[in-house]
């Protein structure tokens, strides 16, 4: 199993193994959440907690996002705070 994340949305509900992150493509900057463990992604954390159907290999390369940039965006609010503790 993956350790936790800077950013983590949540615990993967498709494998239950991977940590939920806010990520970011590089080529295009877009932002997403991702499961770094099977790879599943949906374009926006509202999506992954109302479970909605993720996709996969739907972006390119990718990095983690940091805490300011998820600030920057307004997905701060989507952090689970406890598992940052």
């Amino acid at each position: 199993m993956s350790s936790i994340k800077e950013q983590p949305v949540g615990k993967c509900c498709v494998c239950s193994q991977g940590w939920i992150i806010v990520v970011k493509e590089i080529s295009s900057q877009k932002y997403f959440v991702y499961c770094d463990e099977c790879e599943i992604e949906w374009d926006h954390p509202k999506d992954f907690l109302t479970n909605q159907k993720g996709t996969r290999f739907k972006y390119g390369f990718i990095i983690e996002a940091s805490k300011q940039e998820v600030v920057d965006i307004g997905w701060y609010k989507y952090i689970d705070q406890t598992m940052l503790q």
